[in-house]
């Protein structure tokens, strides 16, 4: 049981009183005796060698110290005892009132200064109850705040804490890991200095909680993706939570690959083998029409009809096999494949779909082509599948540093369960965005329709990661904002 648990369940207040003075304790234990409700037994030491061997028991509930022991003082005896890590509700005794001594007393951790003479038992007994109850409040944040350093220390999540300034206070080693920069390099400096230019203090003095993506560099080079979670949870204290997702981001990349590859041998298959398959049988089925017809049989007609439902399901296997494997993608040329999409468009759905392409657009990486064709794709057949759009505009242009490509119908609109719920295809947009590190925006278009809006940099390389895309309409749960990278110089 604690001095504390004794405290609550017997009203036993246990004092130490270390003074050199035998007087002293009967003049305490007369005063205390007034007090109503409460009981108090004083044990009393007169050196400070004794008052260090008693506190360092620590089998009392308050400790009072008088300030002269002879050749040493009670604040000397306080300290000893802090180095010994002793933490307890001291109070200092005196013969007469000194500011000074006050106030180096409340420095080294005393509760509290009382004059010896005149001490009545309302004052005194209010003096040790206060420096109960500070001492519990203080041990109970203490214990908080031990806790929160556990946390801190032993969260596989990379955790920053900054100030209104920008300044990184704190830094746990899972940061320190994630930036490849030790704690001591990363307390103290500027978000900034981390290498971006809105990832900074502005950024977290938000009521709501911001998350985003970013990308960055590590000393050694290494390239690095990290999602994080921002916000202002005390005044001049800015909270970051950061989690490495480089790993789940190279899984994404390969598998999404793979489902290229597969696409890509599924629709080669389609055209090399069904393809080839019905275009034989389409060959002997108009020799078979043609015999037919020289014998003057009039099974020759069905034979005919027989070849028309072949060259059908021909011309559907062929539009299929364009479909998933865009041949011309193959040479990086966006603007091919998407004029064959239009054509495709137009051609099945009767929908006028113009296409307009900045000729200077240079894309250096198939991915990058294969993805914006890909959300080109995924977006008319939105417009007309759901929004039973009659015109169809599709560009791909230059916009103040950034390749934009724009898709808009004028279409009845996506569903609000639609955008809600990211169905249709618009999580797979989105994924798709992000494996380029573009944005993306889905909103409704003026006067009526949708517009579909996806930017990265203007040569299509990879770029750093910008916000997670977004899907206006929808009702997001967090407040989101534009990203740069976070990059070392």
């Amino acid at each position: 049981m604690t001095h504390t648990d004794l405290v609550e369940k017997t009203n036993l207040i246990r004092v130490l009183l270390v003074d050199d003075e035998s007087d002293v304790k009967p003049l305490l234990e007369h005063r205390l005796r007034k007090v109503p409700g409460k009981k108090f037994k004083i044990d009393w030491v007169a050196s400070y060698n004794d008052g260090l061997g008693a506190i360092k028991k620590q089998e009392h509930d308050v400790y009072l110290v008088d300030y002269r022991l002879g050749a040493q003082s009670g604040l000397e005896l306080i300290r000893e005892a802090n180095t010994f890590g002793i933490q307890a509700p001291f109070i200092v005794l005196t013969a007469a009132a000194n500011p000074i001594i006050d106030l180096e007393a409340t420095k080294i951790g005393a509760a509290d200064f009382l004059v010896k003479d005149p001490l009545d038992h309302i004052t005194l007994e209010r003096s040790i109850r206060y420096a109960m109850q500070h001492f519990q409040t203080l041990r109970a944040l203490q214990k908080s705040n031990e806790r929160f350093r556990l946390l801190f220390e032993r969260s596989m999540d990379a955790i920053l804490i900054s100030d209104d300034e920008g300044k990184i206070l704190e830094a746990n080693s899972a940061a320190s890991a994630l930036f490849g920069s030790s704690r001591e390099k990363l307390v103290e400096t500027q978000l900034s200095d981390l290498g971006t230019t809105e990832f900074d203090n502005a950024f977290f003095q938000q009521e709501e909680q911001s998350v985003g993506e970013l990308s960055f560099t590590q000393p050694d080079g290494e390239s690095r993706f990290a999602e994080f979670s921002a916000c202002r949870f005390a005044p001049n204290l800015n909270l970051c939570i950061l989690r490495d997702i480089t790993e789940r981001r190279q899984l994404e990349r390969e598998i999404q690959e793979i489902s290229e590859r597969e696409q890509r041998r599924l629709g080669q298959d389609l055209h090399d083998g069904l393809g080839q398959a019905l275009t034989g049988i389409n060959f002997l089925t108009k020799v078979l029409q043609q015999k037919l017809t020289a014998k003057k049989v009039d099974e020759a007609k069905d034979a005919g009809y027989i070849s028309s439902l072949i060259n059908q399901a021909l011309q559907h296997c062929r539009e299929l096999a364009r479909g998933l494997c865009p041949v011309v993608l193959e040479d990086n040329d966006l603007h091919a494949a998407l004029q064959q999409l239009s054509d495709h468009v137009e051609k099945i759905f009767g929908v006028n779909c113009p296409v307009i392409f900045d000729s200077s657009i240079k894309i250096h990486e198939n991915p990058v082509a294969v993805h914006l064709y890909r959300i080109a794709q995924e977006a008319t057949t939105n417009a007309v599948k759901h929004g039973q759009a009659k015109n169809i505009h599709i560009s791909l242009v230059r916009n103040n540093g950034e390749m934009v490509l724009r898709v808009k119908d004028d279409g009845s609109g996506l569903p609000k369960e639609a955008l809600k719920h990211k169905g249709m295809g618009l999580r797979v947009m989105q994924h798709r965005a992000r494996m380029i590190n573009a944005s993306l925006e889905i909103i409704p278009a003026k006067p009526c329709g949708t517009l579909v809006l996806c930017s990265l940099d203007y040569s299509g390389r990879t770029k750093p990661v910008k916000k997670p895309e977004s899907v206006k309409g929808a009702e997001p749960k967090k407040r989101q904002r534009k990203q740069p990278a976070l990059s070392k110089a």
